[in-house]
């Protein structure tokens, strides 16, 4: 039973993400209660996976569907609710664009689908901790543009990460351990 509690979490967390992107269409305290209570099942599932050795692609996929549901919640909201400037959204638009390029560049090169995990998209999943409740608390305009850009960040060195590894590995932590590990 041990082995499937990262699992579980990680489903709990896509179920949790599902639910939020039907009923919500605003932050409320309910919707709060909800995403952290999601949120936190991401912090702890890759812990549990690595404590009880149960670490799968599976596992390491489900992760990356659940991270990206949650942040269609946000990106749904900051829409619905219309807390993003023109720029912004073009500039949002393009880091997801930039982000989509790495499972496809990993796809093409190495014949398998997979995200990759850095450290700099997992800084990033905390900062979207934050956002619902910049949102609830009325700081969401400074808050978001540091958001895009820590995306943006985030999602070329993934890229960049995509080309150069040269063999399959969503746990590389960044382009410095990449290389290091090609030396």
């Amino acid at each position: 039973m041990t082995k499937h509690i990262a699992n579980i979490l990680t489903a709990s967390r896509i179920v949790l993400a599902i639910i939020l992107l039907i009923f919500f269409k605003k932050i409320s305290a309910l919707f709060l209660i909800i995403y952290t209570v999601a949120e936190f099942t991401d912090i702890i599932d890759g812990t549990i996976a690595r404590k009880t050795d149960s670490c799968s692609n599976m596992g390491a996929l489900l992760d990356s569907i659940a991270d990206l549901l949650l942040a269609a919640n946000l990106i749904k909201i900051v829409f619905t609710m219309k807390l993003i400037t023109k720029k912004l959204a073009v500039w949002l638009l393009i880091a997801l664009g930039i982000g989509t390029l790495s499972p496809l560049i990993n796809f093409i090169k190495h014949k398998k689908l997979f995200f990759i995990h850095s450290i700099s998209c997992k800084a990033f999943g905390g900062f979207l901790l934050i956002i619902p409740f910049a949102i609830y608390f009325g700081f969401i305009d400074i808050y978001l543009p540091i958001a895009i850009a820590l995306l943006t960040l985030a999602m070329l060195e993934i890229c960049i990460m995509s080309f150069i590894l040269d063999k399959p590995n969503p746990n590389a932590r960044s382009i410095y351990s990449v290389v290091k590990a090609m030396n």
